[in-house]
């Protein structure tokens, strides 16, 4: 799988830079589709979709907000209408929204009014997608993180945050959605940016926030998953980009930084140069025990006691190679 164009990569670090100093941060960590962050049994009905909605805003820290859904018909008529601080219907906003134009509309009473398709409800993968986008348009609203952008950035910028609130799993699974359809399988997407951007700053979330590749990867569908696995590869490569996003944004903006290839983790543990496509982590466990293996003749010592620099390093990676198989 290729990486984004390199002016998307610096899009991505730029605004990562700016939205982590405007408190784009995990509240409950990597929120995952299971049980453990969505536990609540799920129908389909108006109370269930308010209920989701609910559990969505609280995983993103933001379950003081007032919001109403509005359930809305293919023609874009009014089917329903929830409230997610209660989860009954008949929820208590004031006059009719337009949808025509956004989503998420901000009442004057500080609330929100969002709007989901009936259609979307049909679809687990893209239902929770959507509301998450919406949550993450909140936090955009509430963090006055839209002033000073570019209208076309409006709608990728939700998506990059809603992956650094935590969501990046759900938001790569919705940008690669198989659909089948009259023609056959479809491919869509309920995300703005596409699957290689979304997972490259899963990746980022992951090394920003300390959390494990292999707990997002095990969650991810099959394309997604292929494009993380780059992504993450990406951003251990360029680590030191990375610690840069929290100790010197302004360099981060300004693009004072060079970009190194994406390389495997054994290629990063050895220091050799780059590499297009990310091995799996079995593949590099099996060369790095091959080199072990047959790193001195048959019969003969592991390790040169006349090369302390080569026995040190061996070592070293024997270590990790213990670690790894551990856990």
């Amino acid at each position: 799988m290729d990486l984004p164009a390199d002016t998307q990569l610096r899009w991505i670090l730029s605004h990562t830079a700016t939205l982590l100093e405007r408190g784009a941060e995990p509240v409950r960590g990597l929120v995952l589709p299971n049980g453990d962050f969505f536990p609540d049994r799920f129908d389909g009905s108006p109370p269930a979709v308010a209920a989701l909605m609910a559990r969505v805003q609280g995983h993103a820290g933001l379950a003081d907000l007032g919001v109403e859904l509005s359930i809305l018909t293919p023609e874009g008529e009014e089917a329903a209408k929830v409230s997610c601080s209660s989860g009954a219907c008949g929820g208590g906003g004031s006059g009719k929204v337009n949808f025509e134009l956004d989503r998420v509309v901000r009442r004057d009473d500080g609330s929100y009014a969002v709007a989901i398709g009936a259609a979307e409800i049909k679809n687990p993968v893209v239902l929770t997608t959507s509301m998450v986008r919406a949550v993450s348009c909140m936090f955009m609203t509430e963090a006055d993180a839209y002033r000073g952008t570019l209208a076309t950035d409006r709608e990728p910028l939700t998506d990059l945050a809603g992956v650094l609130l935590g969501f990046g799993v759900l938001l790569a699974n919705g940008s690669y959605v198989y659909m089948k359809g009259c023609s056959g399988v479809q491919v869509h997407s309920a995300t703005r940016m596409p699957v290689d951007e979304v997972t490259v700053a899963l990746g980022l979330f992951c090394r920003l926030f300390d959390v494990s590749e292999r707990a997002a990867a095990k969650h991810l569908q099959l394309t997604p998953g292929e494009h993380f696995e780059e992504g993450y590869a990406w951003a251990s490569s360029n680590a030191a980009v990375v610690r840069q996003l929290r100790k010197n944004p302004d360099a981060v903006r300004a693009g004072d930084y060079a970009l190194l290839p994406s390389r495997s983790w054994l290629a990063r543990v050895l220091g050799v140069g780059g590499k297009k496509h990310a091995a799996s982590p079995d593949e590099e466990l099996a060369d790095l025990e091959r080199a072990l293996l047959t790193s001195a003749p048959a019969g003969a010592p592991r390790i040169k006691a006349a090369d302390p620099a080569r026995a040190r390093k061996l070592a070293e990676l024997k270590a990790l190679v213990d670690e790894s198989l551990e856990g």
